[in-house]
């Protein structure tokens, strides 16, 4: 195994224990959603504490597909990367076909960013993102399982 290959490999298994946490966010809290203006103004703190964390696990997902894992995939296919922004390193990965869709894929990183700049007055705009990360973060579980797959398949990682 390569030096790079080794990396990619850590950076899929730091990865997988994000999502292994992702996954138990959205069951702890799917009987939340979908969640109105009224359920909201009346979350307790551990129920917002535990949308918080599913919140921060979804963009932290999102962010170690993006970065390290395409990063890595495009290493090991020999695609220089490096000026590319996160839209075309996206569209590479669903040319090589470490995704299915860049589309479904950046919107993911669009949800994710707004969770990033939310401000407290945006409670209409808030209670859209919030509902829209469930199914968000389900497609981020699949995307990552789509990945590993296509490690696997190329003999990037084995078993």
């Amino acid at each position: 195994m390569t030096k790079e290959q080794t990396i990619l490999l850590s950076s899929l298994e730091a990865c997988r224990q994000r999502i292994d946490k992702l996954a138990y966010s959205i069951h702890k809290n799917s009987h939340l959603f979908p969640i109105s203006l009224e359920q909201l103004a009346n979350l307790g703190d551990e129920q917002e504490e535990s949308i918080d964390a599913l919140i921060l696990r979804y963009s932290q997902c999102v962010t170690m597909i993006q970065e390290q894992l395409f990063r890595g995939i495009a290493y090991l296919e020999q695609e220089d990367i490096s000026d590319k922004s996160n839209r075309d390193k996206t569209l590479l990965m669903e040319k090589l076909g470490a995704i299915k869709s860049a589309e479904a894929f950046g919107t993911a990183a669009l949800l994710r960013n707004k969770f990033a700049h939310h401000y407290p007055e945006e409670t209409e705009a808030r209670i859209e993102r919030l509902n829209l990360v469930m199914e968000e973060a389900r497609f981020v579980i699949t995307c990552f399982g789509e990945i590993s797959s296509y490690l696997q398949n190329k003999g990037f990682i084995s078993t």
